[in-house]
């Protein structure tokens, strides 16, 4: 999906560093990190963009703290979410340090920085897709075209015999 999504625009080039293992085992988000950092320079800096729905969510991925103190996140606020909840939604241990006076945003979480994107303010989020797609409804504009094309083609995130999703 993510070829389809950029193919209209030459400038993205999609990457096969979050595919799942042959076997079928999933990818985690650390070890993609992990992946990603073996192919920069030293001195480079890596950079997770996640949405604040999302990043509540962190706590319950698959060696949180480490992907934590691996990486630099940007936080894309949602409408609803102030940078209050989404600085709390850290573990103990990783809380970043209150505003400068100058305002910024961003804190040290033992080694990352977060920093939060303001004034996006994106209402949709792919949750929200996923479930609109289960629930029969339309995804034009959501997602592009080609993609949702696919994901009716292809059957995505409906529920399967026995309560499954088929993702």
């Amino acid at each position: 999906m993510v070829a389809l999504a950029a193919s209209a625009d030459a400038r993205f080039i999609p990457s096969l560093l979050e595919a799942p293992a042959p076997d079928g085992r999933p990818n985690y988000s650390v070890q993609t990190v992990r992946a990603a950092r073996r192919g920069l320079k030293k001195g480079d800096r890596l950079f997770f963009l996640i949405g604040a729905d999302a990043f509540f969510d962190i706590p319950h991925w698959k060696d949180f703290r480490r992907l934590l103190g691996s990486v630099d996140f940007i936080v894309v606020s949602r409408p609803g979410f102030s940078v209050a909840q989404i600085t709390g939604a850290l573990p103990p241990g990783c809380i970043p340090p209150p505003a400068s006076p100058s305002g910024k945003t961003a804190g040290r979480m033992n080694r990352p920085l977060l920093h939060i994107l303001k004034g996006l303010n994106v209402a949709i989020a792919s949750r929200q897709i996923r479930d609109a797609v289960r629930a029969g409804r339309p995804v034009i504009g959501l997602v592009p075209p080609l993609v949702e094309e696919y994901i009716r083609k292809e059957g995505l995130y409906r529920r399967a015999p026995g309560g499954r999703e088929t993702e």
